[in-house]
């Protein structure tokens, strides 16, 4: 063992001695005014710095699209004449919010398939085959007629995907199509959200589509959070989505208030991907039932 045997500094005597050599220095000499001639006028003061104004209106754009859409007949009126063709000529939504491998192709809008009408017939690749694809869509709550559509359309032309897209679902009807997505391997149904309606600067209804939170399940206490977080999730993404549009429709306005805030939600994606990732690995998409 190595003992230190060098004297402690007296850090009280140190101080005083140093304290007591520059109490006759003057405070110009450091700052380099003490050699300053008496006729020699005092530098100007620097001006001031003044943040540059922002355009008029600036503060009615960065809250306009924050106006909820209440009723969404308002931009839709009427579902197969409004809605269906709105939708028929972006069916890049639907294949990223359902998670489509390739591109959809439109068959046709209000197609008759079986004694019943469509709203939208599409195709898609899956795999090395061309495939079907079948969608409904409405402004109000889910019914059971819009279900049983979808269903024996589906069936009729042996569909890969079922697409159901509404602005609520019934949770009996959200029980029906994780059944049918969970035991039918030849078909994948999918319910998707109209959601994070805003009313943009234009007057336009701006809005997502989301595949919806699982229904709530009140004696299971574990799912219910599961349910909560995942629509806090929507909305996260969905105010993500509207910050992008604003950034790219006003790019004079000064959005530099929500930059912090954007890079700790990004920091928490982060860490909650990283999460996600590893309880996935834990979980398998299956659970196996053990043979008797």
């Amino acid at each position: 063992m190595t003992t230190n045997t060098s004297p402690a500094v007296d850090w009280t005597h140190l101080g005083r001695s140093f304290a007591e050599s520059h109490a006759e220095l003057d405070a110009n000499d450091y700052l380099g005014v003490g050699d300053q001639k008496v006729d020699e006028p005092a530098p100007a003061p620097e001006p001031a710095v003044v943040d540059a104004e922002e355009p008029e209106g600036t503060e009615k754009h960065r809250q306009i699209w924050l106006r909820p859409v209440d009723n969404m007949r308002r931009f839709f009126p009427h579902e197969a004449t409004d809605l269906t063709p709105w939708l028929a000529k972006r069916l890049h939504m639907i294949k990223k919010a359902a998670w489509f491998e390739n591109p959809l192709t439109l068959v046709g809008t209000e197609q008759k398939i079986a004694g019943y009408r469509i709203d939208i017939l599409a195709k898609t690749l899956v795999g090395d085959r061309e495939r079907f694809v079948v969608i409904e869509n409405q402004l109000e709550r889910t019914d059971a007629d819009h279900l049983g559509r979808l269903i024996t359309c589906a069936a009729e032309v042996e569909a890969s995907h079922a697409v159901w897209i509404t602005t609520e679902f019934r949770d009996d009807h959200l029980k029906v199509m994780e059944a049918l997505q969970r035991n039918h391997r030849a078909c994948s149904f999918v319910p998707l959200l109209i959601e994070g309606a805003y009313m943009s600067a234009e007057g336009t209804a701006n809005f997502n589509l989301v595949t919806p939170p699982t229904y709530s399940s009140p004696d299971d206490l574990l799912r219910v959070k599961l349910h909560e977080a995942l629509r806090k999730a929507h909305e996260v993404n969905n105010t993500m989505n509207l910050l992008h549009a604003l950034l790219a429709s006003y790019p004079d306005v000064d959005f530099s208030r929500y930059r912090h805030i954007v890079e700790e939600a990004g920091l928490w994606s982060y860490y909650t991907d990283e999460k996600v990732d590893a309880l996935l690995e834990r979980i398998p998409e299956e659970r196996r039932k053990r043979a008797v």
